[in-house]
């Protein structure tokens, strides 16, 4: 199926699974225009050619901010065919603004789980590798079953050898590798800046990725410094979604873009403000609608953090459940975002919809990777369009930054 064919065929309300750490993508309806005027066509898709060549430079040029002497690791995956094609035209982009090594590997199934022992090789160099091999570590933290103490003897070895790492990555792969020890140790104990592009289609380089980088992250700053010392958070939808947050003690994770400073990392594209609310204290429910057409809706009830029940169904409840069974953590609210992007849309995946400005999303699972407790190889996104959200400070004041979607900040 051709583009056009999707988007006509993406319904309002349309989810995507992945198994794994999974990512809940929430489609809303979008229009492509079309024209007889093979002329016409022309133009745009050259119009589209060189916004492409553009976005993809200024990961280069204005996200990563590279040098001529760094040395940058792309990679990818083979679930998506298209997504390792965009990849591969990434790193040809990047050969002139620096030292480009390419990989794609065979993909890992999910997200979180981590990527291969030979992109490692890649990344923190062969004899990094070794050394954590001779400590009998490589395997535990390759099947995420490493205490932190044995971590914390990784992160030393990748320390003192950061020389030998890679100085910076585009994570372009279909599974995210955001919520790893891979992750972690690059950008934590050697300094590499990390671009996470998991989920990547083709239009957002027309979309999201085509926003103007200065004004998302003003507006992203901006909202961070309003909502610092927020204690609490309270989050409605016209659906019937009512939930409240726990932020005591909690800070605020920008995704602003600029990925440009030792040891930052972030989504492209970006524009996303999150935090990771108190893990027991998150209370109200969650109201999902139908997919695909269907009929149903279900309602997630939340008590002391986690979802303790599931009212209805909306054609994925026996999915959560099976996964809740399996993982206990899974249960638990972990995430409350709120997209700051004025060029996301809707129709692509939860890595152009959760940074819609105008929206919220709230997520169970994971959240060790950005000051939460929870580590848990389990992490689903849900979008919530027409939110009024207000927060509430230690001294009563209040502050609304959502009406029905309606921006107030």
């Amino acid at each position: 199926m051709n583009f056009n064919e999707y988007a006509r065929n993406i319904s309002r309300r349309d989810f995507i699974f992945n198994t794994g750490m999974t990512t809940l993508m929430i489609f809303g309806g979008f229009a492509c225009a079309t024209t007889d005027s093979r002329q016409a066509g022309q133009s745009t898709a050259s119009r589209e050619s060189e916004q492409r060549d553009k976005s993809a430079d200024n990961i280069f040029l204005i996200n990563l901010v590279v040098t001529k002497n760094e040395r940058v690791l792309v990679f990818t995956d083979d679930y998506k065919p298209e997504v390792a094609n965009e990849a591969e035209y990434v790193a040809k982009r990047g050969n002139k603004y620096c030292a480009i090594t390419f990989h794609k590997y065979p993909n890992t199934g999910m997200s979180g789980a981590e990527p291969p022992k030979n992109l490692w090789e890649m990344a923190f160099g062969k004899d990094v590798v070794k050394e954590i091999e001779n400590k009998k570590l490589m395997k535990k933290v390759l099947d995420k079953n490493i205490s932190p103490e044995e971590l914390q003897n990784v992160y030393e070895i990748v320390k003192e050898n950061k020389k030998e790492v890679i100085n910076a990555v585009i994570a372009l792969a279909w599974y995210s590798t955001s919520h790893t020890s891979f992750r972690r140790l690059l950008t934590d104990a050697a300094g590499v800046r990390y671009a996470s592009m998991p989920g990547f289609a083709p239009r957002m380089w027309q979309t999201a990725m085509s926003a103007n980088w200065e004004e998302v992250d003003r507006r992203t700053l901006s909202l961070r410094d309003k909502l610092i010392g927020a204690v609490s958070a309270r989050a409605r939808t016209p659906k019937g979604t009512d939930i409240v947050f726990d932020l005591k003690g909690r800070e605020w994770f920008a995704n602003t873009s600029l990925i440009n400073q030792p040891g930052s990392w972030g989504n492209l594209p970006a524009g996303e403000l999150a935090i990771p609310p108190i893990e027991d204290k998150t209370t109200g429910k969650m109201v999902i609608e139908a997919i695909r057409g269907a009929q149903g809706q279900a309602v997630f009830e939340i008590q002391n953090g986690k979802v303790i029940k599931i009212n209805g169904d909306f054609g994925y409840t026996s999915f959560f459940e099976t996964n809740f069974q399996k993982y206990p953590l899974a249960r638990y609210i972990c995430e409350f975002g709120i997209g700051t992007n004025e060029k996301a849309k809707t129709g692509t995946t939860m890595l152009e919809l959760e940074k819609i400005l105008g929206t919220i999303h709230i997520a169970l699972g994971d959240n060790i990777g950005f000051g939460g407790k929870i580590q848990v190889p389990f992490h689903i996104d849900i979008l919530f369009e027409n939110p009024t959200v207000v927060f509430t400070f230690s001294d009563g004041r209040t502050l609304q930054i959502l009406q029905d979607g309606k921006v107030l900040w």
